[in-house]
């Protein structure tokens, strides 16, 4: 898996292995926003990529699920008429150049992830879909392109899905994601995902597939798509102020290590407190930034099977409509 550290290559323990998560907090600088994109235009793309120049690290730009817009592929806005490949990277080229513009460090780099969905997938053919990953693949390798050539000191560019078992039925998900990982030269995608109605108990991981999920996926479904996948890197929702997100995805973990013998490796997490905020609150689901990088880390070292390094990303994501 030549894109991501197996766990026995992290190369540090977080000082949170002897003592609190907290103990491994980043600065604030480092504790990154993601964005639902409403607003694209070039004005608008430039002046958020600018209002966030004072972060480093990873995060997200999510164009909702996937469609297409007079025959090309493309994405559904919030709030917005839909919008094509060529139109969402350039919002995104848009977005960094605002951001190198403005950036208030020079040591300051953003690792964007440019997000589609597996929302609203299971009416689609399977050829669509996999036509449809292979053009996001197509349009994130552009972007990084103009990325690099331009601004490569200031940031670098990825791939986001936020997939989830209830949107979809597992096998629409992974022909999307089949598309994707068939394009020559396709870039690291963050899987922004959620593991909707997997177990919560160590007893819950049951046979080869492991234990049930919600839409009829299993843990096995969800490893498989967040990182059999040689791009995917896991960078789940930590959403519930229970910590139970995280204890479901360590214990999809756990399975991978115990049943498939390719244990994962985290590289952030994500809690939406600012959308909650922003949309009148979400309780018991409104984890901030830090609660929701403390659960992970925390529930990861509960078990020696599926300790890792530190968890390099901690992004909140909120409205840009």
């Amino acid at each position: 898996m030549a894109m991501r550290p197996t766990r026995w290559l992290a190369t540090v323990l977080c000082a949170a292995a002897i003592g609190s998560a907290a103990g491994c907090h980043k600065p604030p600088a480092y504790e990154t926003n993601s964005f639902y994109m409403g607003r694209t235009s070039e004005a608008d793309s430039v002046s958020l990529g600018c209002a966030n120049s004072g972060k480093a690290g990873r995060m997200t730009l999510f164009f909702g699920a996937p469609t297409t817009v007079n025959g090309v592929p493309g994405a559904t806005v919030w709030g917005a008429p839909d919008i094509d490949v060529n139109q969402i990277g350039k919002s995104v080229t848009d977005f960094v150049r605002g951001y190198a513009y403005c950036r208030q460090d020079p040591s300051f780099r953003i690792l964007i992830g440019i997000g589609t969905s597996n929302s609203a997938i299971d009416g689609r053919t399977d050829d669509w879909l996999y036509q449809h990953g292979q053009a996001w693949a197509t349009m994130v390798r552009q972007v990084a392109d103009v990325v690099n050539a331009n601004w490569s000191w200031a940031a670098q560019i990825y791939a986001a899905w936020d997939a989830e078992p209830s949107w979809s039925q597992f096998t629409k998900a992974n022909a999307w994601m089949a598309g994707y990982d068939s394009v020559p030269g396709r870039l690291a995608l963050y899987y922004n995902g959620s593991a909707d109605g997997c177990p919560t108990t160590e007893a819950g991981i049951a046979g080869p597939w492991g234990g049930p999920c919600n839409n009829a996926w299993n843990q096995n479904a969800v490893w498989y798509l967040s990182w059999a996948y040689d791009p995917a890197l896991p960078f789940p929702q930590i959403y519930a102020t229970s910590g139970v997100n995280a204890r479901q995805w360590q214990l999809i973990d756990l399975f991978a290590t115990t049943v498939r013998g390719d244990g994962m490796f985290f590289f952030g997490t994500m809690s939406q407190s600012g959308a909650c905020q922003q949309n009148g609150g979400c309780p018991g689901t409104d984890n901030t930034v830090h609660q929701a990088w403390d659960f992970m880390t925390s529930w990861l070292k509960s078990d020696a099977r599926t300790q890792q390094g530190e968890i390099d990303g901690m992004t909140d994501v909120r409205w840009n409509t």
